[in-house]
């Protein structure tokens, strides 16, 4: 994958990025026509990463589609082919031979091919984009577009003897200070000999441990390295530190870069690094609508600029894991980051599908071992407006919840609600989340006295959560109003305005911050996103866009954002 450092000095991967052929399959006949083996009639070209829906006439095209890359390789090679997204179900085929499937659109995966031969190889690769209304990750009825395609980096690893696979660091803290960093890798031999090397820790450049392992032909092990005397400097939002990990051996090398913090709860209080945090964040849909979710480096890039100007200190990445460049520019430029599944608005007879239960569980697990390294992550996130109101709910949400503090214990549990009080999986949570919208969705409250309505919802929710002994930290998740750019009238309390966004988001985190019952809010948006091609959603979106970002899709920028800029600026992040 891209990332903001170099993942590695020996390596030199093959790009199969670039021009591929496109196949769209909506009669679903590839297989019995053979089409895994490359050798059919194609409808177009289509440059990898994209989405499909930006060539003319597949806007709105759902389905099939099969890909086709032919390359050469000029010697036998223990090889592997890396997708970093596809979306919905893709099934990959080299040379007509299934190598495997993976499902789900937004983490990557990969297969292993040992001994590949020299000579010209067909890769082929069915992506299927389809939803439907009971075990899809999103639903059919979803508020963002899901699109179709290969829409992040294709390339190709060979290696000789071993392949180091990944680097996984773990903290020990003695209160606020580092006790001991734990750097574990996944060493793979490839060859049907043991292989006998020193394997080498080098931070920042500098070697600071060695040892020599043996691994057994044909196996994975792993190798670990514990530093009792490493006393970084911690991460924090203003002083966002990164440390280089590589571990290197003869045959191969990988790097990781991270930074060490420590999150928590004290009672209703968030701390970070043992200092009490405000966070004032905003969600972000990874998707640009002239490329989608093949949102590339110099946008993102953008977007953080642009977030930062805000005076912001914390992104939410609505609804699904987002491009791990977003990460690394949140690592170094000091947001905190919320992380989740694209769990989106499942319903009660849709969480009790077995299907779903292991797709969620999956989709969990990957975007947990991709990201562990991100000191900007501070919350996973379970889910978002899902039933969490039904016994379903909780079945599922408490494995959900068990599986990531099994994964990881250093970080703070979540989820965003929209069930408010007859929520019965708060206990499932180490921060309570909660979407609301007056002035929007919930009342018919004049614009007025939304700063009063909104303060009384408040006080009633931390009344409630207290008579149910929940003295954990509460934080606003979504709030917000759409304005279409250019909109503007003398009337403030015309709804789709951007003088109705400006009025209601300015009283809103008024209200939030004098309130004194919540430790942060994110607004709901950052930007204007595509949504669904479903009638029951777009009916309601003007555009066929959620408009409610405090900038347009292009990031011009709404009245909103200078007045949010000036508020959020004069809020401090601690405490």
């Amino acid at each position: 994958m891209d990332r903001l450092f170099q993942d590695s000095v020996q390596r030199k991967p093959f790009s199969l990025n670039g021009q591929w052929l496109i196949k769209y399959d909506r009669q679903n006949q590839g297989h019995s026509g053979g089409y895994q083996t490359g050798r059919m009639s194609f409808d177009d070209e289509i440059y990898v990463p994209s989405c499909w829906n930006f060539q003319i006439g597949r806007y709105d095209y759902t389905g099939p589609a099969w890909y086709c890359k032919k390359f050469s390789t000029d010697q036998t090679k223990n090889s592997r082919f890396i997708f970093d997204s596809v979306s919905g179900q893709a099934t990959v085929y080299l040379d007509g031979a299934e190598l495997g499937g993976h499902y789900g659109s937004y983490t990557r995966f990969q297969f292993d091919v040992p001994s590949l031969k020299p000579g010209e190889h067909t890769l082929v690769v069915r992506v299927d984009n389809t939803v439907n209304d009971v075990d899809t990750m999103p639903l059919k009825f979803v508020d963002w577009y899901v699109y179709g395609g290969i829409y992040r980096p294709v390339k190709l690893e060979q290696f000789d003897d071993v392949s180091i696979d990944r680097i996984h660091i773990t903290t020990e803290w003695r209160k606020l200070n580092v006790n001991k960093v734990t750097v574990k890798t996944v060493v793979k031999n490839w060859t049907h000999s043991p292989y006998s090397d020193e394997f080498e820790l080098y931070i920042d450049s500098q070697k600071t441990l060695q040892q020599k392992v043996t691994i057994p032909a044909l196996s994975t092990q792993e190798v670990v390295f514990e530093l009792e005397d490493f006393k970084p400097q911690l991460w924090d939002t203003e002083s966002p530190k990164l440390y280089s990990f590589q571990v290197k051996c003869r045959s191969d090398d990988l790097i990781e870069r991270s930074g060490f913090r420590k999150i928590e709860t004290s009672g209703r209080k968030i701390l970070l690094n043992g200092r009490e945090i405000f966070i004032k964040g905003v969600n972000r849909h990874n998707d640009n609508p002239e490329l989608g979710y093949a949102i590339n480096g110099p946008l993102i890039q953008r977007d953080m600029q642009i977030i930062k100007d805000l005076g912001a200190n914390a992104i939410r990445g609505s609804h699904y894991p987002n491009d791990p460049l977003v990460l690394d520019y949140c690592d170094q430029m000091g947001f905190l980051f919320w992380e989740e599944i694209p769990f989106w608005n499942h319903p009660a007879e849709s969480l009790a599908s077995p299907v779903l239960e292991t797709r969620a569980r999956l989709a969990m697990r990957e975007m947990i071992e991709r990201d562990f390294n991100h000191p900007s992550i501070i919350f996973w996130s379970i889910q978002n407006e899902s039933k969490s109101s039904s016994q379903e709910g909780l079945a599922l949400f408490s494995k959900l919840a068990s599986d990531i503090r099994m994964m990881d214990s250093s970080r703070l549990v979540t989820f965003a609600s929209a069930c408010g009080k007859n929520d019965i999986c708060f206990n499932l949570v180490d921060v309570i989340c909660w979407n609301t919208y007056p002035g929007w969705y919930d009342d018919d409250e004049p614009l007025d006295s939304l700063d009063t309505r909104f303060t009384q919802i408040l006080l009633s929710n931390r009344q409630w959560l207290d008579e149910q002994k929940q003295d954990k930290p509460y934080i606003i998740s979504e709030f917000g109003a759409s304005a279409l750019l250019g909109v503007t009238t003398f009337d403030e309390g015309r709804r789709w305005t951007e003088n109705y966004q400006q009025k209601l988001l300015t009283k809103a985190i008024k209200a939030l911050v004098e309130s004194k019952t919540v430790q942060g809010f994110f607004i709901w948006q950052f930007c204007d996103g595509r949504t669904a091609l479903n009638r029951k959603v777009s009916i309601g979106r003007p555009r066929t866009f959620n408009n409610k970002g405090l900038v347009d899709e292009h990031r011009n920028p709404k009245l909103a954002y200078y007045s949010v800029r000036d508020m959020l600026r004069d809020i401090p992040t601690y405490a």
